[in-house]
């Protein structure tokens, strides 16, 4: 397969993305390829309550890329199957972005399977200088 010049570009950007943002290994920057499909690839989701509790919602307040009204939106489409782990911080990354009340229900949640109990709003950011 003959590598273009577009597809080296994006292989560039993904591998940098990958070293700078290892927990999202370098996702966003290949969003492209799929970004413009003129039709899903798959059935839609239909997202609905009563299922297992197993979902956790990270959502950040000022998330210019997925509004702070879609995480609620689909906390309370999937009803008692997930928790909402709210974060008082902009940006689209919500682990590891300077609030430990997040990281904490993250790790919880990853290591154990254990959802808080309830809604969180977490107000503890601390901005590092990067």
């Amino acid at each position: 397969m003959t590598t273009t010049p577009r597809r080296r570009m994006r292989q560039n950007r993904t591998a940098a993305d990958r070293e700078k943002w290892p927990l999202t290994a370098g996702v966003p920057a290949n969003i492209w390829a799929c970004a413009y499909w003129d039709k899903p690839a798959e059935a839609t989701v239909k997202v609905v309550k009563g299922g297992p509790r197993n979902t956790l919602i990270l959502q950040n307040r000022r998330d210019n890329a997925t509004p702070w009204e879609g995480g609620v939106g689909l906390h309370k489409a999937l009803g008692d199957g997930s928790a909402f782990v709210g974060v008082d911080n902009g940006g689209h990354s919500v682990y590891g972005e300077g609030s430990a009340c997040a990281d904490k229900a993250t790790v919880d949640f990853l290591a154990t399977g254990h959802l808080p109990d309830k809604d969180v709003y977490c107000t503890d950011v601390t901005q590092e200088e990067k």
